[in-house]
């Protein structure tokens, strides 16, 4: 009977949150297999039920090529909307629901003078119970958030507590239409000059300079620019550059861009809007890979390992000369292709234009 009894506990399933890798598998099983949520949570071993709240939760209106609405499930929608309501929570303050340890405290710091290190080990050498178990730096950051009735000035040792200058970021959430399972299906087929892949080759530590990178699907053309930082105003300079360089045949020349999933491609309007406020209209069509699938930018992420030969991982790129940049671009584009017949980009791309 008892092993019985541990055999059928042992089933049971602790919960656990649903992970962003777990998410993406059900956008796929969800939008494209079109699974049943039963199935879904046995492949996952979850709930149905959770599985059916975690698809209300990710569920958007798509317009399709017949101006038809439908509806899908967004796991980045999904995942913004978990890691919001977790921050929006807040963590559990254990002094603030333990009134007895909250005033033996306050009374031991304003009547005794006591530090929160020789109150915490009274309490362990007397051996008093409280509901709740806190350390003296749980005590110190009580006093600086206001959850103590004590201030700085009640302290024995006053600390200055400086903000931290942390840089706001508001995070941008991107339309579904735009992901790359929207792209028009002819991309793929890589007969038509002028739709690119970008991304980031970045420096040591993910820190300081980092290079702008566009590979062309057709030809591998390579287009590198040197950027000050990863930020997403950076990278539509960037972009707005490019503009300003090709001119009149950047429309021609660009017609989309595939990007990863990253914070620093997140300015869609940005990269699709004209420098030009005289012209209207989108200047490209900008595209989202899904996330961990870099194979679906796979000519792009060739060329950076091409560029990786002459800037290794772990590099900093910030002191790197826009000539030698400028001399690794040519290098690729003037590179003898097998694929190709061993003609290069640049022949390839004499003859796209």
């Amino acid at each position: 009977m008892c092993q019985r009894e541990y055999n059928i506990n042992s089933n049971i399933k602790k919960y656990t949150h649903l992970t962003f890798n777990e998410r993406t598998q059900i956008e796929r099983w969800y939008n494209k297999d079109k699974r049943r949520c039963s199935e879904i949570a046995r492949l996952l071993n979850k709930s149905v039920r959770t599985i059916q709240r975690e698809i209300k939760r990710g569920l958007v209106d798509n317009l399709t090529y017949n101006w038809e609405v439908i509806y899908v499930y967004s796991a980045q929608i999904a995942q913004d909307k978990y890691d919001y309501n977790i921050h929006a929570k807040g963590p559990e303050i254990k002094l603030g629901a333990d009134y007895e340890l909250a005033k033996y405290i306050e009374d031991g710091i304003k009547e005794d003078k006591k530090s929160p290190e020789i109150l915490i080990a009274e309490i362990n050498k007397k051996g008093l119970k409280f509901k709740n178990k806190v350390c003296a730096k749980t005590i110190r950051n009580c006093i600086h958030k206001g959850i103590l009735n004590l201030k700085q000035k009640d302290m024995i040792y006053k600390k200055e507590y400086k903000e931290k200058n942390k840089e706001k970021y508001t995070f941008i959430r991107i339309p579904a239409e735009m992901s790359i399972d929207f792209r028009p299906k002819e991309i793929d087929t890589r007969e038509e000059y002028g739709h690119w892949e970008g991304d980031l080759v970045v420096g040591k530590n993910n820190k300081g300079a980092a290079l702008f990178t566009l590979t062309e699907r057709k030809t591998r053309e390579e287009i590198i620019v040197k950027v000050p930082n990863k930020k997403a105003e950076t990278i539509v300079k960037a972009l707005d550059g490019i503009e300003k360089k090709y001119g009149k045949i950047f429309k021609d020349k660009f017609k989309t861009i595939t990007f990863d999933n990253g914070v620093e491609f997140r300015d869609y309007k940005g990269l699709q809007r004209s420098y030009d406020k005289r012209k209207k209209g989108k200047r490209v069509d900008i595209y989202y890979a899904h996330p961990y699938r870099s194979c679906e930018r796979g000519s792009n992420e060739n060329n950076n390992r091409l560029i990786r030969r002459f800037i290794p991982k772990g590099t900093v790129i910030t002191p790197i000369s826009e000539e030698f940049i400028k001399d690794i671009e040519q290098w690729i584009n003037n590179l003898s292709r097998p694929m190709f017949n061993f003609k290069s980009s640049s022949e390839l791309v004499e003859i796209n234009i």
